[in-house]
């Protein structure tokens, strides 16, 4: 005879498993198929007995096996609707109240505001700052990312420097090259932070905008588009396929 404390607790497993919508056994399913692979939600789509499977920022679709994965676009053609496009741009979005003001260059007054994560050796973020100065009614936030093999030094000079603000746009706007920090003033802690952030907002190339609203934007944008960007609104997400580990 079953224990009476077994069979309350098989009664609750089935119970529990009874409850169970469809996607959260997909999700049960995909854990135990692929347990060497990033799952973080499974929904429901339009389409039955197909489920959206979010990996970061990424998605892929998968039959209710587990055993068969879409790499694609879903479109609604009636609504002329792009159903990945609106999913995408939702999880792509990053939380900027966790930038902390101490890892911040700030500069100006200006009723629009973006966050910029830069690298002080990246070319392309230099044509930005070009950018930026141009625009009229801004605040801009700068994160010091240093992915260059150089860059740690240049970001430990500005940073150090009594105005960072000056220091950095005589660099990287005019390439005027900081002077040497004291040895005092050490910064990699404020950078391994600041990496940490940006792989945490799946940050991995700079330069990378934020605005206020999440939106994230890699690259630098021609002034119009950057101004048209920084209106909140949409704007089109790119997507990298997953890896997919058995």
């Amino acid at each position: 005879m079953m224990p009476r404390a077994m069979a309350a607790g098989a009664a609750l497993l089935v119970t529990s498993l009874a409850l169970a919508s469809p996607a959260e056994e997909v999700k049960t399913r995909l854990l135990e198929r692929y347990p060497a692979t990033r799952v973080d939600a499974v929904s429901d789509t339009p389409i039955p007995g197909l489920f959206e499977v979010a990996m970061g920022r990424k998605i892929v679709y998968v039959d209710a096996t587990g055993q068969y994965f879409l790499f694609g676009r879903i479109f609604d053609l009636p609504g002329n609707r792009d159903l990945t496009e609106d999913r995408l741009r939702a999880i792509a979005k990053v939380d900027v109240t966790q930038i902390p003001a101490v890892s911040i260059l700030e500069q100006g007054e200006g009723s629009r505001i973006v966050y910029v994560f830069s690298d002080p050796a990246c070319g392309h973020c230099q044509t930005l700052e070009q950018t930026l100065a141009g625009i009229p009614d801004l605040h801009v936030r700068t994160v010091l990312l240093p992915f260059q093999p150089d860059s740690a030094e240049l970001a430990r000079n500005i940073w150090c420097a009594p105005d960072r603000w000056a220091a950095w746009t005589a660099w990287m706007r005019q390439g005027v090259r900081p002077e040497r920090a004291p040895e005092a003033c050490q910064v990699d802690a404020l950078l391994t932070r600041n990496k940490a952030l940006a792989e945490q907002f799946g940050i991995r190339a700079t330069p990378a905008l934020v605005a206020p609203d999440g939106r994230v934007s890699l690259g630098a944008l021609a002034a119009p588009e950057l101004s048209a960007w920084l209106m909140p609104g949409e704007t089109p997400v790119t997507q990298v396929i997953p890896e997919v580990v058995q």
